[in-house]
């Protein structure tokens, strides 16, 4: 049974249809990547998965049960948690303050026992900042613990922001963007921790993400969405070298980069080898054994090709028409 799976997913802003029919599954301890240009409707699905948004259409799928119509808040309950594309936490307080706030439903007091500050209270504040501080040691924050968040730098942001989900105790855990604001080698530091937190906390995680390296590395198996629709889906190594992905990223006129990135069979079958060796097998339903990162490889392949020649009949008449001028 996968932890998450979304189906036929589409929703409608006015005229801008921002997801059409999308539909992904992300199963248990896995890292699933969901990439794709800006506008490609990211966000707009994390936000239907988490409650946010109410989709037109399409159901969202939590361990079995639906769960489409769920708040956020209760969603969080269940074992959801998510970062956000642009980082929300308490500015005026400290790094400490904003962990023990991401714990208030572990506060089991209510109002009156708190202001009277009773033993019990006490007590729970207490394991609510050795949780943070055990927080803080494994995300390598230990030095800024008594800073004020307004004053940090936007990767270490991002980086308590993590920190902040994971002290909701989730069962899956979504990121939207976790490397923005960093650079090579903290995006690097980024996924060593994402892949000890999975075997940590058993955790599985659906990462929206541009720093490609990052998903390639980290990622078990990756979706690719492209203005609102499903476009790809495959292992990170063929996703990387898939020629629609590319033009969605590079657009129609990189004729060159397409014709590069036309992977043969034989290298595809070697990646999803060596995918498989380093101890990843996904099962895939039988509706699903088609990808269609295969399905139109061969199409993609010759329109690809159709392009290149374009390209290099524009470039040599260009360069006659150089030569006669000169």
């Amino acid at each position: 049974m996968s932890v998450l799976e979304v189906s036929d997913l589409s929703i409608r802003f006015g005229g801008l249809q921002a997801l059409l029919d999308v539909t992904f599954k992300v199963d248990e301890y896995e890292i699933v990547g969901l990439i794709g240009p800006n506008g490609a409707g990211k966000t707009t699905a994390f936000n239907c998965i988490t409650g946010f948004y109410r989709p037109d259409r399409g159901h969202v799928f939590y361990r079995g049960q639906d769960v489409t119509g769920m708040p956020p808040h209760r969603k969080s309950a269940m074992g959801f948690g998510r970062t956000f594309q642009n980082v929300g936490m308490v500015k005026s307080s400290t790094v400490i303050e904003n962990l023990k706030t991401a714990q208030h439903a572990s506060a089991d007091y209510g109002v009156v026992s708190g202001l009277v500050g009773t033993g019990g209270v006490r007590e729970t504040e207490r394991r609510l900042e050795q949780r943070s501080d055990a927080l803080l040691e494994l995300l390598g924050l230990t030095d800024v613990r008594d800073s004020y968040v307004g004053g940090l730098p936007y990767g270490t942001l991002k980086l308590l922001e993590l920190g902040c989900a994971l002290a909701t105790q989730p069962d899956i855990l979504l990121l939207d963007e976790p490397s923005s604001g960093m650079g090579p080698e903290e995006s690097h530091d980024l996924g060593d921790r994402l892949i000890e937190l999975r075997r940590e906390f058993d955790l599985t995680m659906l990462l929206i993400e541009h720093h490609v390296p990052l998903v390639t590395r980290v990622c078990d198996y990756v979706y690719v969405l492209n203005f609102g629709q499903l476009l790809a889906e495959g292992a990170p190594s063929v996703i990387q070298t898939h020629p629609e992905v590319v033009a969605a990223y590079l657009g129609g006129e990189a004729a060159d980069a397409l014709e590069q990135t036309s992977a043969p069979a034989e290298e595809a079958a070697l990646a999803a080898e060596e995918h498989e060796a380093a101890g990843y097998v996904r099962e895939r339903a039988p509706a699903q054994k088609k990808s269609p990162v295969k399905k139109v490889a061969k199409k993609t392949t010759k329109t690809a090709k159709a392009t290149a020649k374009k390209a290099t009949a524009k470039k040599a008449v260009a360069a006659e028409t150089a030569a006669e001028e000169s």
